[in-house]
């Protein structure tokens, strides 16, 4: 109880950090970071800041509904690539100075690119679980006879990834037999980039109860990064 309050207390000091307004590049970059840290805390107070599972196309929303998805056509093609990010990021972090891997992709390959956005402090089989039901919906509603499916992802969305196989198999999803590869980049650790939520634990560590909330929280991934048990299923 101690603890929540504590991290409640350091969310105040983090709120005037999310720029307010309409979303744009910046807010949903602070979100992220708040996210990949205490996702988690978020999520289970229903704290408006927590980031909900979804796919994005150009920086806006897609529902996995076969009435959005139609919408794609003709850039929907046969050969479906989703974009996942690592942790404290999100769809946003895949391009950079003008590149983007996806559109890269598509045109070299000729994969049709989604983006997936989660809150990356979530415990991975949460994610996991997310993410293999969304897949499903997502391919049932894909707008043309799909033959390819391949899951690129960064840092710790391996793991995530891994977490959605896993569950997809056990409750039979018909996305599985359409994954043709899953491309991983970044070790299991973590990248360099996932570490950007030090600023944050800085900012926690002004109140002794909120630096140990902060600390908890972030071994917390590495610990679960690190032990395949958890990673499918959380114990």
């Amino acid at each position: 109880m101690l603890v929540g309050v504590g991290i409640d207390r350091g969310l105040t000091r983090v709120a005037p950090l999310v720029p307010r307004g309409a979303p744009g590049a910046e807010r949903e970059a602070v979100l992220a970071v708040v996210n990949g840290v205490l996702g988690e805390h978020l999520s289970e107070t229903g704290n408006p800041l927590a980031i909900q599972m979804q796919l994005r196309q150009d920086g806006h929303p897609l529902a996995p509904e076969r009435r959005a998805l139609r919408a794609l056509r003709p850039k929907a093609g046969r050969k479906l690539l989703v974009l996942v990010h690592g942790s404290c990021l999100n769809d946003r972090s895949w391009s950079r100075m003008g590149h983007d891997h996806g559109a890269a992709l598509a045109r070299d390959l000729g994969y049709t690119p989604l983006y997936l956005l989660y809150n990356s402090g979530l415990h991975i089989s949460s994610n996991g679980r997310a993410f293999a039901t969304l897949l499903e919906k997502l391919v049932a509603g894909w707008p043309v006879p799909l033959e390819r499916l391949v899951i690129l992802g960064h840092s710790m969305c391996g793991l995530v990834a891994r977490s959605a196989c896993h569950h997809g198999e056990v409750a039979g999803h018909h996305w599985r037999a359409k994954l043709d590869a899953m491309v991983c980049l970044g070790s299991p650790q973590g990248a360099l980039l996932e570490r950007s939520g030090s600023w944050l634990e800085l900012l926690l560590g002004a109140s002794p109860t909120c630096a140990s909330a902060s600390c908890s929280t972030r071994t917390g991934w590495a610990a679960s990064a690190l032990r395949a048990p958890e990673i499918l299923e959380r114990s």
